[in-house]
């Protein structure tokens, strides 16, 4: 073997590289751990305190419990295990190297809300706030009145509300124009005298661009927890966001945070000498009890965020408002240590809260100026004296409220680096209105901090050095190369004007991520290891040396999706398990080779080189093939497509290089050594070298098996059709509260026992927790059919929990909905387009390939007959088997692995066909050398298939029962993937080919 050193070095390197990164994950699971045990310690010292005053006690997030309420404990320790974690948000945990727990966790293995549980949120722009947003006086009733009128429309029966805003509009403001209601001073899109179509046009083009600014500003807002790894998908023409937050438990602080206003803005700030008397003033009144004021009108205030505050959702994330509250036991700067340099003063994450409160008191907000207004950074800083701390600005509000410049006059960010100070630092470049602005602002503000805010939180304060007139800045502030990238990302993602609402948000308790994970991980360890004993059973020291490199290839795998930031979910481990699959193949191609060659008489090193050499194009083509695939998938999928496709692309190069780099090493490096290298065992050395089976003269009663199967599956799939999960239907979710914890699955079989539809089967039930253990959602298509049929559908959810009385305790309705499928179509149409893609790019490059359109026609049928037939077996056997076989993404999943097993199979078939017919040069009929082949590769045929079934025979008999339907799909597939190969794409392409190319030999 050439350059043997630079592979073994390459293949060192890359293992190391991964399991250093895996390394992370190890680090991440313990410091989690050991938060939890502090957290429950910190509750027990809560529970006790509450003891003392009542059981009632507020928790960090701001939530009100009473431990006397058996919620509570769970409610307690998600709010403390978030408090922990944060906390060591900053902190080196790393052994050695010192890597901060953020770091940590961002460069960790990212599980999907199935394996983990979590929190799922669908976020959509709210726009009409981003309507009213636009008016230069929402109180004018030229305004309200059609704003109003379009909103109830809206709420009660949908519709697009900017085309209600203008209809309305133009009802009760005959012949006047939209235009002349809003404030346009910064639009340059519009003018005093636009049209309203033109209005229109202009707010659905705004919103739409708008929506990669808030994909950004989100991504920002999750990783403020330091502990959260977000998995954002974006809709741009619902303006939704989908959201995977794994492994939150703190649902209240995340709501909060995702839902606040997203409006980045640049204000002037106070200097400390500025405004030291007025602290003072307030520190001497807050040794005092509150002196209570008369109650503000509030409707005379000005709303500086240009949303109506009837209508606002939540408040910012460390927002000071002017609610009055009682006198704190200790003065203000027994909290906030005043420092120079510092904006005003800094507070440690404990004391925040007190210095809000304080300045929140009506007697200490009067001690300031009108226009000052606090706001904290976003960021623990390094304090003077070494500790961390929050650091609290004071911002100068302009009247109106609006400030001089925000996002929308900034043009780009970029992080650069200073080479005179050499500094990381973020350089901004500023639209031509934006530039007249910031240069005014700059102006008068030289030798002063500007505050860069959003959501009332200052995210960079950077010192004006000098005036800039030129369109173009640099923001310094000792920046790490991370924080640089990450304050130019929230630069460049814009503002805008209008809050986002969550839509749909659901907490996937742990009791369904641990069984996940028990079920798709634990199991698939089993699998795992009964393929090294299968592998050391069949091929001896050769099937160690595969064992070897399968390892090797999982930890690459497994190192690599750590390094991408990719999330592992369900549909990831099916890309995994078709991952081994090929390598196991790949390896099992090249043995089966090499053994022809000993057969022959070769030595040792030749029959090794030989084998090499012959087995290397079938992996080529069936690599490839599996590579187009898998592209296609990644970039028209969505949900589990793009998981499946992620691992399936990242296990393809990780297989090759295993099997044709690290095997033929260790080989290579044995046989050099003068160590024997046996490819099969005393009991596997003659099977199947003279097994003769006539394959093309039986293929008639395979056709009429196929196509008998297939009118079956047809007639069931038209008569009894599949059954589809709440995924594709939409249902009806009850939200339950429960006097015990939820155990889910004596839940789910009580649900399933009484949601019988009058046809005697079982409807699709999902179930999963909401907030804590007490609260569940659950949700079925139970009597779809019948809009009238909710009060029906709980009193049968009520007989269920009858049932299970002794386990899950009172139970009491808190909610009820319905549910639509309009997610779910667009991921039926993602899968189609994605499907039908994927099989014209296999056709494409089997015709390409092998030279004759035949072969494509052969493999593209046998695809599509073990997509029928897994549908078919679906479609007949739903109801009678004692497990689920809903039809749901994973189910998608699972046809993809099918179609790529049984593609993947078919191209090495067709390659051996091919050799074979190249190497005999027509001295034989066709049929008698394609049956010849087909006998001579069905050991790497049973041995390939074999494998893969018994992986997924373990896993289906360790597995929970949420993912059988899912494995037995699978089980199908590999059985009947490996028929079609032989008995359905070999027959199509001997009987639509009347001559094939033979490859000429040069002379």
């Amino acid at each position: 073997m050439r350059n043997k050193g630079f592979f073994w070095f390459l293949t060192i390197l890359l293992t190391a590289v991964c399991v250093y990164q895996l390394s992370f994950t190890w680090v991440a699971i313990n410091v989690e751990n050991d938060a939890e045990r502090e957290a429950l310690l910190r509750v027990e010292d809560l529970k006790k305190k509450a003891a003392e005053t009542g059981d009632s006690i507020k928790l960090s997030n701001g939530t009100t419990i009473n431990f006397k309420k058996p919620e509570s404990f769970e409610l307690a320790k998600a709010a403390m295990i978030n408090q922990v974690l944060s906390e060591k948000a900053e902190k080196a945990v790393y052994p050695v190297i010192g890597t901060k727990f953020k770091d940590v966790k961002a460069r960790s293995l990212a599980f999907g809300l199935d394996l983990v549980g979590g929190m799922s949120v669908t976020m959509e722009i709210d726009v009409p706030a981003f309507v009213q947003s636009y008016a230069r006086n929402p109180r004018d009733l030229k305004f309200k009145k059609p704003f109003e009128a379009a909103y109830a429309i809206h709420t009660t029966q949908g519709g697009d509300f900017i085309d209600l805003f203008i209809d309305q509009f133009e009802k009760k403001n005959k012949g006047d124009k939209v235009a002349r209601m809003l404030a346009l001073s910064e639009v340059k899109e519009l003018s005093y005298n636009s049209s309203n179509a033109e209005v229109a046009s202009y707010f659905h083009d705004k919103i739409a661009s708008s929506m990669d600014g808030v994909e950004q500003i989100m991504s920002r807002r999750i990783n403020q927890f330091g502990v959260a790894q977000p998995n954002i998908q974006k809709e741009s023409r619902k303006n939704r966001l989908y959201i995977e937050l794994p492994g939150v438990q703190d649902e209240v602080t995340v709501a909060k945070k995702l839902q606040s206003t997203a409006n980045l803005q640049f204000y002037e700030t106070y200097a400390l000498a500025e405004i030291q008397s007025y602290l003072n003033d307030a520190n001497i009144v807050s040794r005092s009890p509150e002196i209570k004021k008369a109650e503000i009108d509030t409707t005379s205030t000005t709303d500086t965020t240009g949303v109506d505050s009837a209508k606002a959702k939540t408040a910012p994330v460390k927002p000071l408002s002017l609610t009055a509250n009682a006198g704190n036991k200790k003065p203000l700067f027994d909290y906030l240590k005043v420092q120079p340099g510092m904006g005003i003063g800094t507070a440690t994450a404990e004391d925040v809260e007190s210095v809000n409160e304080i300045l929140k008191r009506s007697d200490v907000i009067a001690k300031f100026p009108e226009d000052l207004k606090f706001m904290w950074s976003a960021d623990l800083e390094d304090a003077q004296n070494g500790s961390k701390a929050y650091v609290l600005y004071a911002v100068k509000v302009p009247d109106g409220g609006k400030a001089l410049v925000g996002g929308g006059d900034i043009k780009s960010a970029v992080r650069s680096y200073n080479q005179q100070s050499l500094q990381t630092t973020v350089s901004l470049t500023m639209s031509a209105d934006g530039s007249q602005k910031w240069g005014a602002m700059t102006e008068k503000n030289v030798g002063r901090s500007v505050a860069i805010t959003m959501d009332d939180v200052v995210y960079s304060a950077p010192v004006v050095r000098d005036a800039i007139r030129g369109g173009s800045t640099e923001i310094s502030g000792d920046f790490s190369i991370a924080e640089a990238d990450d304050l130019a990302g929230l630069l460049n993602g814009g503002a805008l004007p209008a809050p986002c609402v969550i839509k749909e948000q659901t907490k996937v308790g742990p009791t369904i991520g641990k069984e996940n994970s028990e079920s798709g991980l634990v199991s698939f360890a089993f699998a795992f290891l009964a393929v090294f004993i299968y592998m050391y059973f069949y091929y001896g020291k050769g099937g160690l040396i595969a064992n070897i490199a399968l390892a090797v290839n999982v930890i690459l795998i497994f190192g690599c999706l750590a390094s991408f930031g990719a999330v592992l979910t369900l549909a990831g481990i099916a890309g995994i398990v078709l991952t081994i699959g090929t390598a196991v193949d790949a390896n099992i191609l090249i043995f089966e080779r090499i053994k022809e060659e000993n057969a022959l008489g070769k030595t040792s090193e030749e029959a090794v080189n030989i084998g090499f050499i012959k087995a290397l194009p079938s992996i080529i083509d069936a690599n490839v093939t599996h590579l187009l695939v898998a592209i296609i998938l990644k970039i028209f999928g969505r949900g589990e497509i793009e998981s499946f496709a992620t691992t399936l692309i990242v296990g393809i190069f990780t297989s090759v290089f295993s099997a044709i780099i690290i095997s033929k090493l260790i080989i290579t490096s044995s046989i050099e050594k003068g160590k024997k290298v046996s490819f099969s065992t005393k009991y596997t050395h003659h099977m199947f070298s003279n097994f003769h089976f006539d394959w093309i003269g039986k293929r008639k009663y395979f056709y009429i098996f196929s196509i008998t199967v297939s009118i079956l599956g047809v007639v069931a799939m038209a008569s009894r059709g599949l059954k589809q999960s709440v995924e594709f239907t939409g249902g009806r979710t009850f939200g339950v509260k429960m006097e015990k914890a939820a155990d889910i699955e004596t839940i789910r079989n009580a649900m399933e026992s009484v949601f019988v539809e009058k046809n005697g089967e079982k409807s699709n039930v999902e179930i999963k927790t909401k907030s804590n253990s007490f609260n569940v959602e659950i949700t079925t298509n139970y009597l779809l059919a019948d809009a009238s049929a909710t009060s029906a559908v709980e009193q049968k959810m009520k007989e269920g929990f009858e049932k299970i009385k002794d386990k899950s305790g009172e139970v009491q309705v808190t909610d009820i909905r319905s549910i639509s499928a309009s997610v779910s179509e667009e991921m039926w149409s993602s899968a189609s387009l994605s499907i039908t893609l994927a099989l014209i790019a296999i056709f494409a490059y089997i015709f390409i390939r092998f030279g004759q359109w035949q072969y494509s026609l052969g493999a593209i049928i046998g695809l599509a007959h073990d997509v029928l037939f897994v549908l078919s077996v679906f479609s007949l056997l739903h109801g009678f088997l004692p497990f689920s076989l809903d039809v749901n993404q994973a189910f998608i999943a699972a046809v993809l692995t099918v179609i790529g097993y049984s593609m993947n199979d078919t191209v090495i078939v067709f390659d051996r066909i091919r050799e074979s017919l190249n190497f005999d040069k027509n001295q034989h009929e066709h049929k008698q050398v394609i049956n010849e082949a087909l006998n001579r590769t069905l050991s790497r045929t049973f041995n390939t298939s074999m494998i893969l079934f018994v992986v997924l025979l373990v896993m289906f008999i360790f597995g929970g029962p949420a993912i059988k339907g899912f494995l037995f799909a699978l089980l199908i597939g590999v059985v009947i993937g490996t028929y079609s190969s032989l008995c359905v794409a070999t027959p199509i392409l001997i009987d639509f080919t009347k001559n094939f190319k033979i490859k000429e030999k040069k002379k």
